[in-house]
């Protein structure tokens, strides 16, 4: 698997050839972040991509929302089992995501995502 790879401020990278691409793991861990970033409707294109966050926020049970981004994650490319995954949510309004997960190249890849 590749994936455009991402600068500092979450945008693609571009002009380096090859080297603006991640590759096996890296990838999918940009693809994970990506994906779990892009809120539902956000792309012209496609206004079913992205997570719902917004009706997430109205569910009051946690084990609800882990529930749907546990499905959104192993619906990834790549993914294959999610061994743990755990999220806070901050009264500053950050989340954070943290995931231990099996992929087609590795066991127990861990990963972070800051909304």
């Amino acid at each position: 698997m590749i994936f455009r790879s991402l600068d500092s401020n979450g945008d693609w990278n571009f002009g380096a050839g090859k080297s603006s691409y991640a590759r096996y793991n890296d990838a999918i861990v940009l693809d994970i972040e990506t994906k779990l970033k892009a809120f539902r409707g956000e792309c012209f294109f496609d206004s079913q991509a992205g997570v719902p966050w917004f009706d997430l926020i109205d569910l009051k049970n946690k084990d609800s929302i882990a529930l749907f981004i546990k499905s959104f994650v192993i619906g990834i490319y790549g993914v294959i089992a999610i061994k743990d995954l755990e999220y806070t949510y901050s009264s500053n309004r950050v989340m954070n995501i943290n995931y231990k997960i099996d992929t087609l190249y590795e066991n127990d890849l861990v990963g972070t995502v800051i909304l």
